[in-house]
This record gives C-alpha cells, structure tokens and sequence, in this order.
C-alpha cells in the first residue's frame, strides 16, 4: 500500500513539471502534495499498529471460545485434579429393560464400596443405559453415597461409553455432588472426625470428571477428578 503511495507522489510531481507552471505554484503543490502524503503515511502507520492488536483479541476471544466448548463438552488435562476425590468399587445387582423401541434402554442396579478421600463409605445406585445406533451407550444415572458418621452425599452422572470386544464396559462422563443434608453433630456415631465431617460439605454442588469400567461378571471400578 504505502509503495502505490509514493508512486503517486512523484507521478504528481511529474505531471507539475510537465506543464511548466509557475515556480511559486509548483512549490505551492509540491507542498500540498507532501502535506496530503504524510497525512496518509500517519494513517497507514496506524492502521499498521492497530491491526496486530485487533488480530490479538481476535484469538483472545477465539481462545476463550475454544475453553468454553471445552467446559462444555470435555475437560482439559489441567482442568482437573491429580488426586482422585472419589473411588468406588460396585456390583451390578440387577438389570431391567425399560424399553426397546425406538431405542433399546435398560436400567442397572449397582452397591459397594467406595472411598472418599480415603474415608470409607457406601454407595447403592442406578443407572439407565440407552444404546445409540453408532453403538455408543448413553447413560444417565443417581447415586447415594452414605459415609461412616451418617451423613448422606448424592450424587447425578451422565456418559457415553462403549462395550468392548471382551464383553466389558467403559464410559466417561460428568458427575455432581451433593450434601442434601448437614447431620447434626448429637446424632454421630462417634466414627467420624472434623476432618472428614468438613470433607464431607466440601462435595456440596462439587463438580467432577470421572471414568468407570465394569467387567463382564458385573463388577466396577469407577474413579472422579474434581474439576476445578
């Protein structure tokens, strides 16, 4: 751009000579030629400024873009803890076929044991399986953990998981927690500690990242991430 400029600069100056005008008229619009240039070089030196900063929040926004349909649909490597919050280890103890049109969906049943920070706890729970026809599994499904001291923490998932070719199941999904309760300290078994007991609230609207995978005889392993 600024190169057509200064061919149209000197093309002007040519065209003054040319016509052999009058000494004080060829200064007077050699003046107002280089007047009129660097009006339009400061504008073009501008433009060039404030281009690489509007392309700059062009990928800020793209970049925020981009972490909120990851937020939304899958969570990053470093959006979630190290350390997993919540280890449980079921038994499918029943399985019922809801319906087979038009998608075949069953609901399982499931109980065990499970870990929460590493305080031992209970989980009975179901879960409804609907098979897409990609052969992907959706699942939804709601959860009661009850701890050592009494207190009650649900908690509702959803995946998509696949059957594998040795008759196991793998998902991985969303899960959230909550305290629907506070168990008021009279009523402890004498089992529980301030520690946990404040462990315990902390999962209170807690949102997770989990994987789980259930072995052909029924038996699970499913371990959450605190998205933080």
């Amino acid at each position: 751009m600024m190169d057509l400029k200064i061919l149209i600069f000197f093309l002007y100056l040519f065209w003054i000579m040319k016509n052999k005008q009058s000494w004080g008229k060829k200064l007077l619009n050699s003046v107002f030629v280089a007047t009129l240039f660097s009006i339009l070089l400061t504008l073009y030196v501008i433009s060039e400024i404030n281009f690489p900063l509007h392309a700059a929040d062009a990928q800020i926004e793209s970049d925020s873009l981009d972490n909120y349909t990851s937020n939304k649909s899958g969570a990053k490597l470093g959006d979630v803890t190290e350390k997993s919050i919540y280890v449980e280890n079921t038994k499918s103890t029943n399985i019922r076929i809801l319906s087979l049109d038009p998608i075949p969906t069953v609901e399982v049943t499931y109980t065990g044991n499970s870990t929460i920070g590493g305080a031992p706890t209970q989980t009975i729970g179901t879960i409804v399986d609907k098979m897409n026809n990609d052969g992907s599994v959706s699942s939804k499904g709601q959860a009661i953990i009850l701890t050592s001291s009494g207190q009650v923490i649900t908690y509702r998932s959803e995946s998509i998981g696949n059957y594998n070719p040795d008759g196991s199941f793998s998902d991985s999904g969303i899960m959230v927690f909550h305290v629907p309760f506070q168990m008021n300290s009279g009523n402890s078994t004498g089992l529980s500690s301030n520690s946990t007991d404040t462990l315990y609230t902390q999962f209170d609207n807690l949102f997770g990242i989990y994987k789980k995978t259930v072995d052909p005889e029924g038996n699970g392993l499913t371990k959450v991430w605190k998205w933080r």
